[in-house]
């Protein structure tokens, strides 16, 4: 069935090309934008980075970047300590990777990525994450966003060999892929094998790092995703896309508590996509949940501001009788002329 669905998607297709301009490196070719709110409450001493490390990264229980950490990792890979530039030693190299996180974590994602991207694949974690979400939360030229999330698909696929035990490039891989293949068409999406290479993955992510927070919660979205914007019935034939999944997953994520605001976010999201006018008040609860959270760092915030939008949005639909929430949830469907898929 699904290898007939997708035959018959391309047949229907007039074309599977993407009408965007190109940037050879979307790192370096154009300024980022900035990020819009005062840095200072996000701005992290080499002491503070450590004592604050497991809150930071709370959704991977990520390990802190140290030398003693840097030198299991390079002895147990000769060929990405090979693929490392040249360090003066494994001390200046932790800090070197360290201050790439800190500018992360400030909200300068432009200098985090190519702080990252100047260690070789060891930074690749950092650069990842920044470049991916800066490209969701304040990029808003599609061109630029598509080329940045495409750029770390091209990125990961040449290196990941050298990046297995990095659990954040992995994931923001994914993220960057999952994330474009929601802008760009379903023909586009199937003929490059997004859909395979998500689910296969996400299935390794999963057996790895089977408490994951960010791995557990992208199983949810995925399955909500496939169901937003082909329906129940073909999600399922299709993708084998569960409304009990989603439920499931999410369920293990939120029991975490974690109180991450971008998966309470897309908790509320997905609760939508699957079960509509049925689930506004439990997706009004989890937008509510993450609009309160106290950000600890520059994309915290952008997370907590966009889930105030969202809240304030979903709230009006409430006090109309649901009124809008099918426009709500259509939004970069088919619909709007794009695709999950």
């Amino acid at each position: 069935m699904k290898r007939l669905f997708t035959t018959l998607m391309l047949l229907c297709a007039f074309s599977a090309a993407i009408s965007a301009e190109e940037f050879n490196d979307p790192v370096n070719d154009f300024s980022w934008q900035p990020f819009p709110y005062s840095s200072e409450p996000y701005q992290y001493s080499d002491e503070s980075l450590q004592e604050n490390w497991y809150w930071l990264t709370r959704a991977t229980d990520y390990p802190f970047p140290d030398a003693t950490y840097l030198t299991t990792v390079l002895d147990g890979n000769a060929e990405l300590k090979l693929a490392t530039p040249t360090f003066e030693s494994v001390e200046q190299l932790a800090t070197d990777l360290q201050n790439a996180w800190k500018a992360f974590f400030r909200g300068d994602f432009q200098a985090a990525a190519q702080q990252g991207y100047d260690l070789g694949p060891l930074g690749h974690g950092v650069a990842f994450y920044s470049q991916a979400t800066y490209g969701l939360r304040l990029e808003d030229d599609k061109a630029k966003r598509h080329a940045l999330w495409e750029d770390i698909i091209e990125r990961h696929e040449k290196n990941q060999q050298l990046t297995s035990h990095d659990i954040m490039a992995r994931y923001f891989a994914f993220y960057a892929m999952a994330r474009l293949s929601e802008e760009i068409s379903a023909p586009v999406v199937l003929t490059r094998g997004y859909m395979d290479t998500m689910s296969e993955e996400l299935a390794a992510m999963i057996k790895a790092e089977p408490y994951n927070v960010f791995v557990l919660a992208a199983k949810g979205s995925m399955d909500a995703g496939i169901v937003r914007k082909m329906g129940s019935f073909m999600g399922r034939m299709a993708y084998g896309a569960d409304d009990d999944i989603v439920e499931n997953y999410y369920s293990a994520a939120l029991a975490q508590n974690r109180r991450i605001a971008n998966v309470h976010l897309e908790a509320a999201l997905s609760l939508l996509y699957i079960h509509k006018r049925k689930a506004l008040d439990r997706a009004l609860e989890q937008m509510r949940i993450a609009a309160e959270i106290k950000p600890l760092s520059a994309m915290e915030a952008l997370d907590g501001f966009h889930a105030r939008q969202q809240l304030k949005e979903l709230q009006s639909i409430k006090d109309k009788n649901g009124i809008g929430l099918r426009d709500y949830i259509k939004r970069g469907t088919e619909a709007g002329k794009t695709y999950y898929l």
